[in-house]
């Protein structure tokens, strides 16, 4: 039988899942599709110009998802939507950002945006790993507001 090489850590339970992003070309056209799925927008559109990006939350039949689109001029999501990808994160919420940037790191995840206040977070602060198998994690300090 083969070795299948070193396995992941899981997850910690103190990660709690929040949302899968998606990256749009339109959130007008993006969320018309997710409504007829049965998805509702939870709170109002958001613009965040330090990340580049303008999006909303939906909530609905499967996981709450958060739309992004870029701002004008900004090109952050360009590499996902070019490449044809669109749901290319994980977002979790976790009570200390330190611990989870080291687990990621621990789980050769590489920093590819460093920790920042968030608009769609009420200026919680954020960070984005990307990891080998293609995937992103953003980690979200835990708030009461969820």
């Amino acid at each position: 039988m083969a070795n299948p090489g070193p396995q992941p850590a899981e997850v910690p339970d103190e990660f709690t899942f929040h949302h899968a992003g998606f990256a749009s070309p339109s959130l007008a056209r993006d969320g018309q599709f997710f409504q007829m799925l049965g998805y509702i927008q939870e709170g109002p559109d958001f613009s965040d110009p330090g990340q580049g990006i303008a999006g909303r939350f939906l909530i609905g039949p499967g996981p709450r998802l958060e739309l992004l689109e870029n701002l004008p001029g900004s090109d952050t999501l360009s590499p996902w939507l070019g490449a044809g990808g669109r749901i290319y994160h994980f977002a979790y919420l976790v009570p200390e950002l330190e611990s989870a940037m080291t687990w990621a790191r621990e789980n050769r995840g590489k920093m590819i945006v460093p920790p920042r206040p968030a608009v769609a977070f009420d200026g919680r602060h954020i960070c984005f790993f990307a990891f080998r198998e293609g995937m992103v994690l953003e980690f979200v300090e835990a708030g009461s507001n969820g």
